[in-house]
């Protein structure tokens, strides 16, 4: 083979794979997403669409919102459900004070239209914390727990993985019992 058919045959791979690139990277939709897509030859895989409008309305809704991390700190979580908070008594929610921070009273289910205005400013927890997004929630939850107690915080797991209530006296003030919980959800949700 002449270097120049080797030069030609490497040229007329290299169009044919810019034309396969762009066909393929191509919209199908003529652009403005709105005709139908034409069969161009090409094979393509098709994503799947949440179902329904309420997901598409849930996705758009959960993104921008603050997102709090495991380790977050207390004042840090605080000032963002303040802001939250805040945008509930700001839309009628009635609520009191808890410091100088307002607290709402109430379900969210008796102000739902407040609840939805506000909720690009609703802190979503941590996904380890969350039996959805973490697969290995049970056994984290169990971890944690067993934490909780070997650090001296006397308390039972609910069966749901939902919470725990105390078992007994603690001999830990409020900030230690704090600090351990803390410190157990660090070593228990990785």
């Amino acid at each position: 083979m002449s270097k120049r058919t080797g030069r030609r045959r490497s040229a007329t791979l290299a169009a044919v794979a810019a034309l396969t690139l762009l066909s393929a990277c191509g919209g199908g939709s003529g652009g403005n997403g709105k005709t139908a897509a034409k069969d161009t030859g090409v094979a393509s895989i098709k994503t799947p669409k949440a179902s329904g409008a309420s997901a598409s309305a849930s996705a758009a809704a959960e993104s921008g919102r603050p997102q709090i991390r495991l380790d977050t700190s207390y004042a840090e979580t605080d000032r963002l459900w303040g802001v939250f908070w805040d945008c509930l008594r700001d839309q009628g929610v009635p609520g009191g004070h808890k410091g100088s921070q307002f607290v709402p009273d109430g379900k969210e289910s008796d102000h739902p239209a407040a609840y939805r205005a506000c909720l690009p400013k609703r802190p979503l927890m941590p996904p380890e914390l969350d039996p959805a997004t973490n697969p290995h929630y049970m056994d984290d939850y169990r971890t944690y727990i067993r934490c909780l107690n070997d650090g001296g915080l006397k308390v039972k797991a609910l069966p749901n993985g939902g919470g725990w209530n105390y078992d007994g006296q603690s001999s830990l003030t409020q900030a230690q019992q704090d600090e351990l919980d803390h410190d157990c959800e660090l070593k228990a949700y990785k």
